[in-house]
């Protein structure tokens, strides 16, 4: 209670102090080791309220690293200080502790492991056994046996030892020559005859005629492949478009093969095996599926008339050397031929040649 006669505040007991920027209060009792006109911070000074981190205590802005955490650094990955230049040397800013050691020379001699020379021991005893020279002991022998001859080699006895083999009387000629192919063959007897004009009429006069039956085969076996490609069921249709696309990787081969076949024996001037296989391959391409859809038809007309030019060539150049049962049975066939392909019907000009001269 105010007492009387004295003059009421006119302040509320909770109003705020004015604050002044930059204003400085003093204690009225100065605490000791410190002089009243030592200036303190305002409570509320405008840098606390201003900076977000101001009342976070330097010790947390700026924390010490712990020693763990100092060694992880350091076996991290090193980092490149903030300013760089590809001039200077990398090796100077980042010098490794680890250095490569020497490379040791040793003076141990290896040697072959146990089982190794087990191995070689056993061949050794094999060849002693039965008889063979061991390759220890064949290699100084052809030396000593060339050494007293000037301009030979070790190559040479070499090739010798492996001509050895071929002139084995006790393997027959013909499991030898099996073994070599058709260049080798003709490269063979060319530098036989060569050597040999009398050589060369006894082979022409032994010369049998190409066998056309491996190639009768092969195309056999090119038809089943094309039938079997699609089965002969009542919800499928062997010559519709689903038939076609199922068998035309097995057309496309069939008529590689005729050509390879038929190319063959023209270039190689057999007229009468060519004019054989015209006959016998006819059958086959006569027999291959005729399809809905003519375009699908190409590889039979392909083939046809690709042995319809065949056969033409071979009653030119054959001629009287055909014989006359063969060309009697062509001019059977030529009519059902020329039913399968008119380009065949060009042949009976040849055939009533050959026939007025016979």
């Amino acid at each position: 209670m105010a007492q009387q006669g004295t003059t009421p505040r006119n302040r509320t007991p909770l109003a705020e102090l004015p604050v002044v920027p930059g204003a400085t209060m003093t204690q009225a009792s100065p605490t000791p080791g410190r002089t009243p006109a030592t200036p303190q911070r305002v409570v509320l000074a405008p840098r606390l309220i201003d900076s977000p981190s101001g009342n976070i205590p330097d010790s947390i802005l700026t924390p010490t690293l712990s020693p763990e955490e100092i060694a992880n650094r350091q076996r991290g990955r090193r980092r490149r200080p903030v300013i760089w230049s590809p001039d200077t040397n990398d090796r100077a800013f980042f010098p490794s502790p680890m250095q490569t050691p020497p490379k040791s020379t040793s003076t141990m001699t290896l040697r072959s492991s146990p089982r190794k020379r087990s191995l070689m021991q056993d061949f050794v005893d094999v060849s002693s056994t039965s008889g063979l020279v061991s390759p220890s002991t064949r290699v100084p022998s052809a030396h000593t046996s060339t050494g007293n001859s000037p301009g030979t080699s070790s190559k040479k006895s070499k090739v010798d030892e492996m001509a050895k083999n071929r002139q084995n009387v006790a393997i027959p000629l013909a499991t030898v020559l099996s073994g070599y192919s058709k260049e080798q063959l003709i490269s063979l007897i060319g530098s036989m005859v060569a050597k040999n004009e009398h050589l060369e009429d006894a082979i022409r006069r032994d010369l049998p005629l190409p066998d056309i039956n491996p190639l009768e085969a092969e195309l056999a076996r090119i038809k089943k492949n094309i039938y079997a490609s699609v089965p002969n069921l009542k919800l499928f249709s062997r010559t519709d478009g689903h038939g076609f696309l199922r068998a035309a990787t097995h057309l496309v081969t069939f008529k590689q093969t005729v050509h390879g076949q038929a190319s063959n024996l023209y270039s190689s001037r057999h007229w009468d095996a060519l004019f054989d296989y015209v006959l016998m391959a006819w059958i086959y391409v006569r027999e291959t599926p005729v399809y809905d859809n003519a375009k699908h038809n190409a590889t039979r007309r392909y083939c046809f008339k690709l042995l319809a030019h065949h056969a033409s060539n071979a009653l030119k150049h054959g001629a009287l050397g055909l014989g006359t049962e063969r060309v009697v049975r062509f001019q059977q066939k030529l009519p059902g031929m020329i039913a399968d392909c008119a380009d065949i019907g060009e042949c009976r000009k040849c055939l009533e040649y050959i026939m007025n001269k016979q």
